[in-house]
């Protein structure tokens, strides 16, 4: 990529969410941040499939991020995440699962990964509600 300075990343960013289109892109990031190798429908899932919130940071048109959650039920998170869930949460609690963030390597250090997360949880808080009759 480009020289980059911390002034400008954040004021070119875009974020949108991941679409079919990105799946070729989107592995690639993956292999090169992540030790695991996700299966083609994992792909597939987070680009189209509504019970994912799939959005990519994006600088002159190219991804260059991207973060993917879930939303789930207390109850069906796996047993050592729901482990550091307080005792006090109602069964029926709705948790926003972050299955992957990724940021490359360049564009690292910018405030991206904060970014997500912000946008993240604003959307998590206001749209929640109507996403639970996605899932």
């Amino acid at each position: 990529m480009t020289d980059i300075t911390s002034s400008t990343v954040l004021s070119e960013i875009q974020l949108r969410l991941l679409c079919h289109d990105d799946i070729d892109t989107v592995k690639q990031l993956c292999g090169d941040w992540f030790p695991i190798e996700y299966p083609d429908s994992w792909y597939r899932d987070i680009t189209s499939n509504k019970r994912f919130f799939s959005l990519a940071a994006t600088y002159k048109g190219g991804i260059v991020g991207m973060i993917v959650s879930e939303i789930k039920s207390r109850t069906k998170v796996h047993k050592e995440d729901g482990d550091i869930l307080a005792s006090g949460f109602p069964v029926e609690t709705q948790v926003a699962y972050i299955l992957s963030l990724g940021v490359i390597k360049e564009f690292r250090k910018h405030g991206i990964g904060k970014c997500y997360t912000e946008c993240h949880f604003i959307f998590i808080v206001r749209f929640l509600p109507n996403m639970l009759d996605l899932v």
